[in-house]
């Protein structure tokens, strides 16, 4: 697998630029650089059960709530994914930027990862139901959650959720790595902020809002005119 190191944004754009050659590339950032790229279906202690199972008992009770129900299990695995139920699937974004702010959410104490992947199949659910599916594919769900649009969201489906990434590509697969290093990992994090890349762009709802304004309020030592107040609204919800 290829491996970039980045310590700078100019160094991180120069390397970006090179995937703008082609729309099939996807992102994924880890904030810490010892997850592996499996789903959360695969890991302890949830690959012990069998997750479609677990997701034909969540789609009974999860009818309670969604009012417009998806149309197909691939559709229903993407909403469950997004409200947190470990699902064979794992995220990724066509916006490098989206994995980069990903993999600034921690406490900076170690070095990040984006994962840059160009798959070679393409998931056309029509075709084949979750429970005949023991291939990787990328998969694009329909727009059933807001917030996966705005993250550009897509996923890997994983026939097989126990085994990493790497393990299975397919040949025509390209995989690659972008490590960012843990001196600049915090700085990346203001960066991508003055370019609207924050908790309020990428989670488009109160929490996100809420999750934002604490960050500022946490860092107001940062910015040259600590004399803007928290009333700047304007600011505060798009670049700081």
């Amino acid at each position: 697998m290829k491996i970039h190191n980045v310590s700078s944004f100019s160094e991180l754009h120069e390397i970006l630029s090179v995937y703008r050659k082609s729309n099939r590339w996807v992102f994924r950032g880890h904030a810490d650089p010892h997850w592996v790229l499996t789903p959360k279906a695969g890991r302890e202690p949830y690959n012990k059960s069998d997750d479609l199972t677990i997701l034909q008992a969540w789609k009974r009770r999860a009818v309670e709530y969604v009012t417009n129900a998806p149309e197909n299990d691939w559709d229903w695995l993407a909403t469950a994914q997004h409200h947190g139920l470990a699902t064979r699937l794992l995220d990724w974004s066509y916006n490098p930027m989206v994995a980069a702010y990903f993999a600034t959410t921690h406490q900076y104490e170690s070095d990040s990862h984006i994962y840059c992947y160009k798959p070679h199949k393409i998931l056309i659910p029509q075709h084949v139901p979750p429970k005949d599916y023991d291939s990787i594919s990328l998969f694009k769900p329909n727009g059933v959650v807001p917030r996966i649009a705005r993250q550009g969201g897509v996923f890997t489906t994983h026939g097989q959720p126990n085994k990493p990434l790497g393990e299975v590509l397919h040949y025509e697969d390209e995989l690659e790595l972008i490590v960012i290093d843990k001196n600049y990992v915090k700085e990346l994090g203001f960066e991508l902020n003055h370019y609207g890349i924050n908790d309020a762009f990428t989670f488009p709802d109160l929490d996100g809002l809420s999750r934002h304004v604490n960050w500022y309020t946490e860092n107001q030592d940062y910015w040259v005119a600590q004399a803007l107040t928290l009333d700047d609204a304007s600011n505060i919800s798009s670049n700081s």
